[in-house]
């Protein structure tokens, strides 16, 4: 079996992860790339909060048990693989297995206008990412950073963050 890796990219919602993502699968060989959004619970399990909105912003809502086997087994099969998601680094099991560990910050103000860009204004996004998302990433979220390998600013150009997970990845290997 060969060497393999696993490294993990996370941050907030609209930090960047999965254009960081794409940018770094042109640079490191990777085999496989796992999404947190894939382990998502189903929509209508999602419970609604005072506000009467899902709470997506939770942990429980994640399933991490299935997310933790499935990249023990594509790491059993010598996959290199790309973690990115929401959350990555809130179970300690997941951290443990994660040879390399990105976090990307990024201040509110962008965290609510990129959802705005992406979204739109329907649905009250900017209430929705200030109120609910910004809070429980605070609670949840934030807190994993300190695992985090290498901390990066999601306002900087990414090919610049690519340069400087290639950098810090090669010298663990």
């Amino acid at each position: 079996m060969k060497q393999n890796f696993i490294i993990g990219i996370s941050g907030i919602s609209g930090s960047g992860k999965t254009l960081l993502t794409k940018e770094l699968i042109k640079k490191i060989k990777i085999d496989k790339i796992i999404y947190v959004d894939d382990y998502w619970k189903k929509h209508k399990s999602i419970p609604k909060s005072v506000s009467k909105w899902r709470e997506w912003e939770k942990p429980s809502n994640i399933k991490f048990d299935k997310l933790y086997k499935d990249i023990l087994r594509l790491k059993k099969k010598g996959y290199n693989l790309l973690v990115e998601g929401f959350y990555l680094y809130y179970k300690k099991d997941i951290r443990d297995i994660i040879d390399f560990k990105t976090y990307i910050t990024l201040p509110n103000k962008l965290v609510i206008k990129r959802r705005i860009n992406k979204f739109g204004y329907g649905n009250n996004q900017e209430f929705y990412s200030r109120e609910i998302l910004i809070k429980e990433y605070k609670k949840y979220g934030k807190p994993t950073k300190k695992y985090a390998d290498l901390i990066l600013n999601g306002t900087k150009p990414i090919r610049g963050s690519t340069i400087k997970i290639d950098k810090a990845f090669r010298k663990l290997k």
